[in-house]
């Protein structure tokens, strides 16, 4: 009798036994299921604050970017403008999308799509920005080549009027002149008797030339291959427009109008010099220049 009544009883202890461990077999199973949902959800709300903080950096970084190249030229900062004006688009579109979405996966896949959507932008007007300023670059070599002709034109241009408005003279007309005892001249050919040359030219008309006083200079050169002159006579040097340091016999000045015009100059010795024979070249300079030149010669 005690032998069965003790066999339910051992029954029952087993039973209770297998229901506890299905129990806790049924803790640990959803324990686990929750922890794996909690680590899933955590893991996606660490991959959304990654991409947030890429969109965010990458919008920092493409302004910072392109506002290097502003105040390079005016039309690189127009371009400038209108990316900017994208960017800020993006911007706006990335905001409306961060506070409406509620689904973290497809935030997640829409925020992957603005980072894409503004690295296309960044390299798209990267490469606009290059070709302008390859374009400027050219420009720039265009103008200073186009500078360097025009002022190798204007150089030029300018010597040519110089050289254009040099005056010029011609008829170089000498004569030789004694002097008498009662001081007046008498012409002579003698040179041995001369003490007096007297050179007459014309200066020609110049439209080019600017008018007013112009200094005249009579450069007389005996034979020898000496420049006759005498300081206590009047004579002097000048410097020709090459820096040339030269001596004169006589200096007038004229007031030239742009006309042909007329002018005689005169050299005189000491009462006890005279002009040796020979061959002697007469140079007329005005301003400096060389205008004209001629000889005579005195037996």
């Amino acid at each position: 009798m005690d032998t069965q009544n003790q066999e339910p009883k051992k029954g029952k202890g087993t039973l209770w036994i297998v229901l506890f461990l299905l129990s806790a077999v049924m803790n640990i199973y959803q324990w686990r299921n929750h922890t794996t949902t909690i680590n899933t959800y955590e893991q996606k709300v660490d991959t959304l604050v990654v991409e947030r903080v890429n969109v965010e950096k990458e919008l920092s970084d493409t302004k910072a970017e392109l506002e290097k190249y502003r105040g390079i030229s005016a039309n690189l900062d127009s371009l400038l403008n209108e990316a900017q004006a994208k960017i800020e688009e993006q911007a706006k579109k990335i905001k409306d999308i961060n506070a409406r979405e509620r689904n973290m996966a497809s935030l997640n896949t829409k925020l992957k799509q603005q980072l894409a959507d503004l690295q296309m932008l960044r390299d798209e007007y990267l490469g606009r920005i290059d070709s302008l300023l390859m374009a400027n670059k050219q420009l720039v070599t265009e103008k200073e080549q186009l500078t360097s002709n025009v002022e190798s034109l204007s150089k030029n241009l300018e010597t040519t009027v110089a050289t254009a408005s040099v005056l010029k003279t011609e008829y170089i007309k000498v004569q030789s002149f004694k002097r008498k005892s009662n001081g007046k001249f008498v012409e002579t050919a003698m040179g041995k008797r001369t003490h007096k040359l007297s050179v007459c030219f014309d200066v020609l008309d110049n439209k080019i030339a600017k008018q007013g006083d112009k200094t005249v200079y009579l450069k007389i050169t005996e034979p020898g291959g000496k420049a006759v002159g005498n300081r206590s006579t009047g004579s002097s040097s000048f410097k020709t427009s090459s820096g040339e340091e030269v001596m004169y016999a006589a200096t007038t000045t004229i007031n030239y109008t742009g006309a042909k015009q007329n002018v005689c100059m005169n050299y005189e010795e000491q009462q006890d010099k005279m002009f040796p024979a020979g061959t002697y070249l007469i140079e007329v300079y005005i301003d400096g220049n060389l205008s004209g030149a001629g000889s005579y010669t005195l037996r």
